[in-house]
């Protein structure tokens, strides 16, 4: 899955391709093996979970230089022609090991890894981790959103604020991962084979005379697909229009429509008026769904002390991961040619060598990570990446995965600390 229509091989920074010019004109041409790790979790996270190798597979698969790409970079003046010819036929030939999409994981921790020509390798960096990076963060905080909202249905309403159609995608696949019930963007929908869910918008109401009317023409179209959203006015008015509605057409033609949406004030009064409303007047079939300015933390909260709401849309604060908008994600050189290589800067020091990354199991539960030189060992979880895997594959391992993660760990305040250890040769 690339999700841009032009061929990838600009996708880079300049740096990467100055470096390709050296490369080549001192004759660098070994193999190199880069890392891939993210350095810290944002602050009140206790793990991350690995996504984006779909769209990593993709790209690496695209990836090359058409003539306009080599032309527009010879009119730079950077690159000598050798170079410009050598990009222009140059197909990545790279091997990729990387945890299973799905899989969870700790801060340090190798979670991809590209093995093949150093120019080639090189040229990848940018993209590769421009890719991985938001996909991380929107697996990880969608795992987080539906911890948070228990057996409760989670819809992606997050496309109008992204930053950018692509980023888009990336959150809404990050939801598909975690278990969301499905995204309002539709474009995301069809790309990625997920439900495409929606309601109104207050402009709809607007647009009619009254509240009544707006309701009646949306439900004589969209029948029991109809979720109404109640506060364009005033909300206790408009759960009562909704029920009036909602009744009548039950009662003429045995319809029922969805429900309602709340999306402004006290939710919890809202949620409860509307409750005892429905049950009362035999609308117990009428759904109530909240959104608005929802995180993890405000729906875990309404979880716990509102069971009236039946499902949440969460936009914003997923959509741009607001409380944690980027990942000090890395591409390192660990080994070049039959050199392991490092680097010891302050506060980013690197580990030589290729890795393994080998996790304990203890009564069902993890206990430990360790990452070690490279083994030969089943347990590896750095495995060969050979194509994207189906998204209920890798939906059951996410399951699976937050089921065997310790709860301290899972808490979405104040987490415990995973134990990883770093073993050297």
């Amino acid at each position: 899955m690339w999700l841009l229509r032009q061929t990838p091989g600009l996708m880079t920074d300049l740096y990467e391709l100055t470096m390709g010019e050296a490369y080549f004109q001192k004759g660098l041409r070994g193999r190199a093996c880069f890392e891939v790790a993210v350095r810290r979790l944002p602050e009140g996270w206790g793990f991350f979970v690995m996504a984006g190798l779909e769209e990593l597979g993709g790209f690496v698969d695209a990836y090359q230089f058409d003539k306009e790409d080599v032309a527009w970079l010879q009119g730079t003046g950077r690159f000598s022609k050798a170079f410009l010819e050598y990009l222009g036929r140059m197909r990545p030939e790279v091997e990729v090991r990387a945890l299973p999409e799905g899989t969870v994981f700790f801060p340090g921790e190798p979670v991809v890894e590209v093995c093949g020509g150093l120019i080639e390798a090189q040229l990848l960096e940018s993209y590769v981790l421009n890719v991985l990076g938001f996909s991380i963060l929107a697996a990880s905080l969608g795992a987080r959103v539906r911890i948070a909202a228990g057996e409760k249905a989670v819809v992606d309403f997050g496309l109008r604020r992204t930053q950018g159609p692509v980023a888009a995608v990336r959150a809404a696949r990050g939801g598909m991962m975690a278990g969301f019930a499905a995204t309002s963007n539709v474009f995301a929908a069809r790309a990625l084979g997920f439900a495409a869910a929606g309601t109104m918008a207050h402009s709809f109401v607007e647009s009619h005379a009254s509240e009544r009317e707006a309701f009646e023409a949306y439900v004589d179209v969209h029948g029991e697909e109809t979720i109404l959203l109640i506060d364009t006015y005033e909300p206790f008015a408009g759960i009562r229009t909704a029920a009036d509605v909602a009744r009548e057409y039950f009662e003429k033609q045995g319809l029922r429509i969805g429900g309602i949406r709340l999306d402004s004030g006290d939710f919890v009064e809202q949620a409860r008026y509307a409750r005892r409303l429905f049950d009362e007047t035999g609308l117990g079939f009428l759904r109530i769904v909240a959104s608005g300015g929802l995180d993890e933390h405000r729906i875990a909260e309404l979880t716990a002390i509102c069971p009236e709401i039946d499902a949440f849309g969460i936009g914003t604060q997923f959509g741009v991961s607001r409380a944690a908008p980027d990942a000090d994600i890395v591409y390192k050189l660990v080994r070049y040619g039959d050199r392991d290589v490092f680097k010891t800067s302050p506060g980013k020091a690197t580990r030589p060598g290729r890795k393994s990354v080998l996790r304990t199991c203890e009564g069902g539960r993890y206990v430990k990570d360790v990452v070690c030189p490279l083994r030969e060992e089943a347990g590896d979880l750095l495995a060969p990446f050979g194509g994207a895997e189906e998204m209920g594959v890798i939906q059951e391992r996410l399951r699976g995965e937050l089921g065997r993660l310790p709860d301290g760990i899972k808490r979405l305040e104040r987490p415990e600390v995973y134990s990883v250890t770093f073993e050297a040769d």
